[in-house]
């Protein structure tokens, strides 16, 4: 059976948002004052929260206030010239910010940071998908990489949107103060904050060529003009796909003056069928930053590159282009379905990808299947032990299936009792007859929910690198899993994939590995308050605080949860308890009265409540 670890003293905290919630994505570069950024896309635009850091300093009153008459004075006549009142105010308002010399000191009982700032901005649509820098190419040192000096002060983000259109946004990474979010000028007209106007020194770029919305986008940058003697210039790309036709793909490239332009793609690519995921290789090779990997609905993984373009239609008749596109380098094929659908012959179809990530600096990729099997695929050689990659094989092992270089199973169960789990009933018999439309729902919903994932396709990969500890030092990504209900971590894939290097694929680790950050935990007890899970996310944590190295973020539909644990127990995984109390390590575990009844309503059945901002956790 496949162990994982838990966490002991686990803490989780969820805030309601009074909007819809589509996605959200943690920033990857601190604000000037020290906060964490997190964007949120929801209805009507996107929400930027500041959270943490050094605190605003309170206004202090004007040296220039009006003070009492002098006995004996009479009152003076002041002529005041109405041009220089106009001419004040036509000035643009300059935010200047001023926070306090250290940061709040965070309370034990409640251990995380409070808000700092919210600001909205309006689109007046949804924003359905948001994609950030590679974080490698925000910190990256260098000559070539100093003409992304101006977006390392800003915050960066492109966000496709329910008009059929991607925003390309830049924005201070600096909060806004509490004066610049008082000004008259929004009292007047409400529609002058509105993003694209430039009240908060933001820029809007429209990117068209979409006639259906986006299912999902990413971004990187280039850097042209390389050759010597030649100025070189930053470009921001970024690569959207849709489900038109068969499958589209839209490439654009942005060039930092002309932020505030639309634009039309640059490379329009047709599929042979629909994406699920796409994805930009972060390493600062010019050679691989320009690959793209594709995770389609056929279960292949493909890698293009938009750089190595192919004159079309002909070579030979060069007014007759029409277009330059890309090569696809790749093709990576999961194992195929041992429990095909109803109805299907034995062995039929490839396993579901349910999304696929770069890892290893990309050089490696890391894929998510619907039966709950996640796999890794060592393109470049960079795992422990490996001498070369797949590509340096000159031939993918197996023929019909790319062979793994490491896999595991997010669930607490072996393959063979996970794989049920994604079948459909093979009878449509109910007890309840006749069978109406509201029977049957009813039906499929507790068939869903005792099924676990049942094949409902919703899920993602998300991987963190962590700042490394030292100049030397390796760097280490997180790896957080979301299928369905299920929601798993590995802190340390490199460890992970080094404990394990050698074992037959699938296999689970030894409970006795004691390696910090080796093992796959996963996260039980967590509730969305009956909502759906519309995504995850994670952000780094101090170092000296210990367990997991990140906070995780569950993003419902209104709400967003964040976990972090402390201390990590090397016991088998056990479900949660929800408390309102939090047992201490020198307690003896014995329950008050709040805790003898919630645990009556889980004997009988019911769930555990958590409060609306804070519930902390105690495993017994």
């Amino acid at each position: 059976m496949f162990l994982a670890q838990r966490s002991k003293l686990s803490v989780e905290i969820s805030y309601e948002l009074p909007n819809r919630i589509h996605t959200a994505k943690t920033y990857p570069i601190l604000s000037p004052n020290g906060s964490t950024i997190v964007i949120y896309g929801q209805e009507n635009g996107v929400k930027i929260v500041w959270r943490g850091g050094r605190s605003f300093k309170e206004p202090q009153a004007s040296s220039s206030a009006p003070k009492g008459k002098p006995n004996g004075t009479h009152d003076a006549v002041v002529l005041l010239d109405s041009d220089d009142e106009d001419a004040a105010a036509s000035l643009p308002f300059e935010d200047n910010p001023e926070f306090e010399d250290e940061e709040v000191e965070i309370d034990p009982l409640n251990p995380y940071p409070g808000v700092l700032q919210v600001l909205d901005l309006y689109f007046g649509t949804d924003v359905l998908h948001l994609a950030l820098l590679p974080h490698s190419h925000l910190r990256a040192e260098g000559a070539s990489w100093k003409t992304l000096g101006p977006l390392r002060s800003k915050i960066v983000f492109a966000a496709a949107c329910a008009d059929n259109t991607i925003r390309l946004v830049t924005l201070p990474l600096t909060p806004p103060s509490p004066l610049s979010k008082a000004r008259e000028t929004f009292q007047s007209d409400f529609t002058e904050p509105h993003a694209g106007k430039g009240k908060w020194g933001e820029t809007v770029a429209l990117l068209n060529g979409h006639q259906k919305p986006s299912h999902g986008i990413s971004m990187t940058t280039e850097i042209s003009g390389a050759k010597a003697g030649s100025k070189q210039e930053a470009n921001i790309v970024v690569a959207s796909h849709s489900q038109e036709v068969t499958g589209l793909l839209l490439v654009f490239s942005i060039p930092l003056k002309s932020l505030n332009d639309s634009f039309r793609p640059l490379q329009t690519i047709y599929l042979s069928s629909p994406a699920k995921s796409i994805s930009f290789n972060p390493s600062l090779s010019e050679a691989r930053s320009s690959h793209l990997l594709v995770a389609d609905s056929t279960g292949a993984c493909r890698i293009y590159d938009y750089r190595l373009l192919i004159r079309s239609p002909s070579e030979d008749a060069p007014e007759d282009i029409s277009a330059e596109q890309g090569s696809w380098l790749l093709s990576l094929y999961p194992a195929f379905q041992k429990d095909p659908p109803v109805g299907a012959h034995a062995g039929f179809g490839r396993k579901i990808v349910i999304d696929a990530k770069w890892i290893g600096g990309g050089g490696a990729i890391i894929a998510l299947f619907q039966d709950g099997e996640w796999a890794i695929w060592d393109i470049e050689g960079v795992g422990p032990g490996s001498s070369s990659g797949l590509l340096g094989r000159q031939s993918i092992k197996g023929g019909s299936r790319s062979a793994y270089s490491i896999s595991g199973w997010i669930e607490n169960s072996s393959k063979s009792a996970l794989a049920p789990t994604v079948v459909a009933p093979k009878t449509s018999s109910s007890r309840f007859v006749p069978m109406t439309p509201g029977t049957r729902k009813t039906v499929d919903l507790f068939s869903s929910s005792r099924s676990g994932q049942a094949g409902s396709g919703c899920g993602e990969i998300c991987v963190l690198e962590l700042p490394p500890t030292s100049s030397t030092a390796t760097p280490e990504e997180s790896v957080v899993f979301w299928l369905g209900e299920t929601f798993a971590v590995i802190p340390s894939i490199s460890k992970y994939w080094k404990a394990n290097a050698g074992k037959k694929s699938g296999g689970a680790s030894s409970i006795f590995n004691s390696t910090i950050g080796s093992r796959l935990i996963k996260l039980e007890g967590i509730s969305l308050q009956g909502e759906r899970c519309m995504g995850i996310d994670q952000s780094a944590r101090p170092s000296t605080s210990g367990g997991l190295p990140t906070e995780i973020t569950i993003i419902g539909e209104h709400r967003f949860t964040i976990l972090f644990s402390g201390k990590i127990s090397s016991q088998p995984l056990i479900s949660s308890r929800s408390a309102l109390v939090e047992r201490k390590d020198n307690e003896s575990g014995e329950l008050d009265v709040v805790g003898i009844d919630q645990a009556l309503a889980l004997m009988d059945g019911g769930s555990s409540g958590g409060g609306l901002f804070k519930k902390k956790k105690i495993q017994r």
